[in-house]
């Protein structure tokens, strides 16, 4: 499997989930479906990617703390030492019965069920919370479905990509199972913006905007491109009060887009490209300390960044498509029109999905983003009057994570 690493995505991805939906079956044969399952009451549990930095990791450490802010006990387990032993299992389970919620997809999901032996969960009430990016979720993910009580979702969009999937295998029968969860994204506490600015190089006087990229999630879906595009028209010469950063995750698993990326910001000096890895508290700081964050992604599946900006208080400027509509609106947002597109994704994560008619994406209107960029850069007033009424719609998002919310949920049955 290690060799695995050095293989192209898009042969990668399914040869990994075709491994693991096989193997899965094989293991299943013991395996009782949910439906049929009789969960019996004890702990709580919440698997999650815990130590890493990716977003479904800061997904599920949300989740974690929006249950404890709920009056609810869990017991931490962190799904990445599940890996090194789904194929033989023996991975241990904390905690007996109860209730067992994993952040994670379906494909790592799977992952969990084998990694544990399955007298260790078969008593539990099984939650998972998942995420997707394209009108229809993938067909192999309803195997994992079949082994859930409940399947929360951050967005709409996701709910709709769901039952889309579900509807088109003739199993209506799971969608009642779906629950709309957004992701309980905090207000950070008050921060020095003079030091934090200080810190991470920002100027006085400029515009700061900010647009992240993880190479992880799709080049083509995040759309830096399309950001350099917006940016070089609202200023086809250097600004000397506005400057864009693009920050670069794990550079090394793109190497092609990070080398593009360098290439078109080498010859502008207001832009910046940084690929600092910082941790979750510094990541928070980071972007509070920019004036604007743009994403012109073409997908989103809820748009965990922009809502963190947002609770930040950091005017967002965002394609107006997908999950983050959830909670951005044209009061609080600059929301970026756009055409839906046919998925072309020829080397990520999302090459399966072509030839769908129904599997489309967005395609933001630059000259449109262009605009926006514009006018925020030159009006802090305006910043200030979207960023507070932000503030305001990423606190409505803790509204299905309050305790009397919470409480009302059937696994509290089992606990």
């Amino acid at each position: 499997m290690l060799g695995l690493r050095h293989i192209p995505l898009k042969y990668r991805l399914p040869l990994i989930h075709g491994w693991l939906n096989g193997l899965s079956r094989l293991k299943s044969s013991c395996w009782t479906k949910a439906a049929d399952s009789a969960p019996k009451s004890g702990d709580f549990v919440v698997s999650a990617f815990f130590n890493e930095t990716i977003g479904i990791a800061q997904g599920g450490r949300l989740s974690a703390q929006g249950f404890k802010a709920g009056g609810y006990d869990i017991i931490e387990d962190d799904l990445r030492d599940c890996f090194d032993q789904f194929v033989f299992g023996g991975a241990p389970l904390p905690g007996k019965g109860g209730v067992w919620y994993i952040h994670a997809n379906a494909p790592e999901v799977l992952v969990a069920l084998m990694a544990h032996d399955y007298v260790t969960w078969a008593d539990r009430y099984r939650i998972a919370y998942w995420a997707w990016e394209t009108p229809k979720a993938p067909a192999s993910w309803i195997f994992a479905a079949e082994y859930l009580h409940e399947v929360w979702v951050p967005s709409r969009f996701v709910q709709e990509a769901m039952i889309a999937t579900f509807t088109e295998a003739n199993r209506a029968d799971l969608i009642p199972r779906l629950r709309i969860m957004p992701h309980p994204v905090p207000t950070p506490p008050p921060m020095r913006h003079e030091m934090a600015r200080q810190r991470f190089g920002l100027q006085d006087g400029v515009c700061e905007v900010l647009s992240l990229f993880d190479t992880k999630s799709s080049a083509v879906r995040k759309n830096p491109w399309g950001v350099l595009e917006a940016w070089q028209q609202a200023f086809p010469e250097p600004s000397a009060t506005a400057r864009l950063t693009l920050k670069v995750s794990d550079p090394v698993s793109d190497r092609s887009s990070a080398d593009k990326l360098l290439a078109l910001v080498s010859t502008r000096n207001d832009i910046r490209l940084t690929n600092e890895r910082l941790n979750e508290r510094d990541m928070e700081a980071f972007i509070g300390a920019f004036d604007v964050l743009i994403s012109l992604h073409r997908s989103e599946g809820f748009g965990l960044t922009l809502a963190e900006a947002m609770a930040a208080g950091v005017a967002v400027i965002a394609t107006g498509w997908s999950g983050n509509c959830d909670f951005m609106t044209a009061e609080n947002s600059r929301l970026v029109p756009s055409t839906l597109v046919p998925v072309y994704d020829p080397e990520g994560g999302y090459t399966l999905v072509k030839g769908d008619p129904a599997q489309v994406w967005a395609e933001p209107d630059a000259p449109a983003a262009a605009s926006d960029l514009r006018d925020l850069a030159a009006d802090p007033d305006l910043r200030r009057k979207l960023s507070a009424a932000a503030v305001q719609s990423v606190r409505a998002l803790h509204i299905p994570w309050r305790r009397e919310a919470l409480a009302a949920l059937p696994f509290n049955a089992w606990l």
